[in-house]
């Protein structure tokens, strides 16, 4: 009687010890989520392998713009990625990959400022969502949308050469009693089942993953549910109908991820022998394949599921993002304009702002080197993107067209297709050229145009090609260092606007601040000077100068 009543004693004490870490862990991780609050993530290994897949699955054409790759680099999109994760799952992470990356249209842009608003003003809920959010925070979730993304592996001469063999197995095991020979049939058709066992696992890698937090996804949708602040700026309506539908689906999942429950020596003892049945039974390939079958008629109920995860958590990034950064809603204008009041680079600490004003014209930006041409230009193209898929700008005044944007910044030689640097260029440029025949507003982005050629024909090529996309549907934002380019351009509606560096005790100082009209001077052969290159070169280099001029 001693002995049973010591093991209550030590059980009771083990599950008061459980609670209670449960309990401290708990409030730890709360803290530190308070202090995360408003900054960047810690974290500096990111896979966008598995962040982009959910992107790269869903691309296609019914979005107002797919950013491109070229852009993509252009704009170090992975390294603003990595700065606006604020979120707290994987399917968080991808949604905002996704959304970063696809311009879909303007009555999506304003579609989560009631959760943001709620999280910016509610600490408490936004605590216990993250909290309820971190639960899906693992590498097996980032695979949950190939459920409804990718196409099933279902084939039903699978499913009925499994329920073949089952019917031999069961039969050689009866006979087995009459006579010990009839084992061998078991032991073919086991190994046979042992092949289909683990080719479907790997065959299907992506989809199996997917399953092993299927459970936990749908827990966590239908606590959210409970949320009542939450509720009031979600519609919840088609989730709480798709979770009701999806519960057929459950049942199925203990079967084929039973194995994650053993995960020590002993366990392993139980797990070997209920694998062995598993196989000799086709158990796991039947119940998947069954799986699959009810997945593939529930897409729409999967998807929306995922979604509304998904957007709860990028509210609650954005929300974070506006703490410590000036952010503003943009404006979507009719007419070929842009205003923005304190542009800044969210990637740049004390970042100058500038403003932009451009009315029925193009930018052609002018200035010395390192004055900061290129970090402008992209900000104020990141900024465009950034108006147009999470709805929120790095400044105090945003109002431009929604267009699609194509960039022309990083250009390479592509040794792959044997193309050189001014090769890569043409082909981006035409591309430019084509785009401009589109009736859709387009702003066009060129740093350096043509810089990969002669200065007689860069100039020429250079001018015919801005004026031709400066049409009445395009903006077209030009950095360069050909000054000719400004007597040519300012008559066909561009604005001429440059930044320039003053020397003070001979050191450059740049004030990084834009100015209207045409640079008062240059810097490269100062900075030779400044970098004590032998007299002789620089008095040279300024006497060719004067007499060029």
């Amino acid at each position: 009687m001693n002995w049973i009543i010591s093991i209550l004693i030590i059980t009771i004490l083990i599950l008061i010890y459980s609670r209670q870490r449960s309990k401290t862990k708990r409030e730890q991780y709360l803290t530190k989520l308070r202090s995360d609050w408003g900054k960047p993530k810690e974290t500096t290994h990111y896979n966008f392998d598995l962040i982009s897949s959910y992107h790269l699955a869903t691309l296609n054409n019914s979005a107002f713009q797919n950013i491109s790759d070229t852009t993509k680099q252009d704009l170090d999109l992975d390294d603003v990625f990595t700065f606006l994760d604020r979120t707290s799952s994987a399917i968080g992470q991808q949604y905002l990959y996704h959304k970063l990356h696809c311009i879909k249209g303007q009555s999506e842009v304003r579609e989560l400022d009631d959760s943001i608003d709620l999280f910016i003003k509610d600490e408490h809920q936004r605590l216990q969502v993250q909290l309820l959010l971190s639960s899906l925070n693992h590498k097996n979730v980032y695979y949950y949308h190939s459920l409804f993304t990718s196409d099933n592996m279902i084939t039903n001469n699978k499913l009925k050469l499994a329920y073949i063999l089952n019917t031999c197995m069961l039969i050689s095991l009866g006979l087995s009693f009459i006579n010990l020979l009839w084992l061998l049939p078991v032991i073919l058709i086991f190994c046979i089942n042992l092949v289909l066992h683990y080719k479907n696992k790997y065959a299907q890698y992506d989809q199996l993953n997917a399953t092993q937090y299927f459970k936990q996804v749908h827990h966590t949708i239908n606590k959210l549910h409970a949320f009542k602040k939450l509720s009031k700026t979600v519609d919840f309506e088609k989730t709480k109908k798709a979770t009701d539908k999806l519960k057929a689906l459950y049942n199925l999942t203990h079967i084929f991820n039973s194995d994650n429950m053993f995960k020590d020596e002993i366990s392993t003892l139980v797990w070997l022998p209920i694998e062995w049945i598993k196989i000799m039974l086709n158990i796991e390939l039947i119940s998947f394949q069954l799986f699959l079958k009810k997945a593939k008629n529930s897409k729409k109920e999967l998807t929306e599921v995922f979604e509304s995860i998904a957007k709860i958590d990028v509210s609650i990034s954005i929300a974070s993002i506006s703490i410590n950064n000036v952010l503003s809603k943009p404006t979507f204008s009719t007419t070929k304009e842009i205003l923005i009041e304190n542009l800044a680079h969210p990637l740049i600490e004390n970042c100058i702002t500038n403003n932009i004003h451009l009315q029925n014209e193009s930018l052609l930006l002018t200035g010395s080197n390192m004055a900061g041409k290129t970090t402008l230009i992209r900000a104020l193209t990141l900024n465009a993107i950034l108006a147009q898929t999470i709805g929120y700008v790095f400044a105090t005044k945003y109002k431009a067209p929604f267009s699609q944007i194509s960039t022309s910044i990083r250009i390479t030689d592509n040794l792959n297709e044997n193309t050189s640097y001014y090769l890569q260029e043409v082909k981006e440029l035409k591309n430019f050229i084509e785009q401009s025949k589109k009736t859709e507003p387009q702003i066009f982005v060129l740093d350096e145009i043509l810089k990969g050629t002669n200065t007689l024909e860069r100039i020429s090529s250079a001018y015919a090609i801005l004026k031709y996309i400066n049409t009445a549907n395009a903006i077209v934002i030009v950095s360069t260092h050909d000054l000719e380019l400004i007597d040519l351009l300012q008559i066909h509606n561009y604005s001429c606007q440059y930044l320039q560096e003053s020397i003070i005790n001979n050191e450059l100082h740049f004030d990084y601040k834009l100015k209207q009209g045409k640079p008062e001077s240059t810097n490269a052969i100062k900075i030779l000077e400044l970098n004590e290159f032998p007299k002789e070169v620089t008095d040279l280099a300024y006497k060719t100068k004067k007499m060029f001029s």
